[in-house]
């Protein structure tokens, strides 16, 4: 596939999303971009949840879109305060305890 094809948003709104370990990961709803030019998208996970995806994790549009297999996985910030470091969700803002696996918020892998 070609890097230099242009989409529209209506080409690819409501696409599946596929990773490339071919499991369905949900459906694109819309697209965003700031003005320094960074664009992701929004999938809308199964449940209803929305992530944000940046296109760097997207390998290719056909049929559907197929994204890298670890754009789902959210790298959390880490706190250090008076009662200890904890780790703050960076899709939904939950904070959790270090060594958490899963947002206690949003239910993200927080790896």
């Amino acid at each position: 596939m070609s890097s230099a094809k242009a989409f529209r948003k209506e080409e690819i709104a409501d696409k599946s999303v596929i990773d490339s370990s071919g499991k369905e990961a949900g459906k694109v709803k819309d697209l965003t971009f700031t003005l320094d030019g960074v664009i992701t998208l929004i999938i809308e996970r199964p449940g209803g949840s929305e992530v944000e995806i940046p296109l760097s994790k997207v390998m290719g549009v056909s049929d559907h879109v197929i994204v890298k297999e670890d754009a789902f996985v959210v790298k959390p910030m880490v706190l250090a305060g008076a009662a200890g470091t904890t780790l703050v969700c960076r899709t939904c803002g939950s904070q959790a305890p270090v060594g958490t696996t899963w947002c206690p918020g949003c239910g993200r892998a927080l790896g």
